[in-house]
């Protein structure tokens, strides 16, 4: 008799969500400002621009920018994997991005740092 191979568990999150993350979004109140610092001083290809809604193609996925009246400065939580930290914080600083974290280790092998963008947000590098 012929044994069949184990099957995986079905789940909710298996089933109904796709494993890729299309966006991720950060609201801004100056589209055009915001739009130029991520383009010109982070070098990210905007693929998308308007007043309401501006896209940023990354390896990942999308990192995306939302208008918003409202919009508050906050830790977005979105981290940017990169070769070597301390290279990419000198590289922020030669282009006038506000370091708001050093880089510091968080284990044995990963260190992080954190940046902000013109509206306060705050975004975050790892490597090592």
């Amino acid at each position: 008799m012929a044994r069949r191979a184990a099957r995986p568990p079905e789940t909710a999150a298996r089933t109904v969500l796709p494993r890729r993350i299309g966006h991720v979004l950060v609201c801004v109140r100056d589209m055009k400002k915001a739009v130029a610092f991520y383009r010109n001083r982070l070098g990210l290809a905007c693929t998308h621009e308007s007043a309401g809604w501006s896209e940023f193609a990354t390896e990942g996925c999308t990192l995306a920018l939302h208008h918003a009246d409202d919009a508050t400065p906050r830790d977005t939580g979105i981290s940017f994997n990169v070769g070597n930290v301390d290279d990419t914080v000198r590289a922020l600083r030669r282009a006038r991005v506000r370091i708001v974290r050093p880089a510091a280790p968080v284990s044995d092998d990963i260190r992080c740092a954190s940046f902000a963008d013109p509206e306060g947000n705050i975004l975050g590098i790892a490597g090592r």
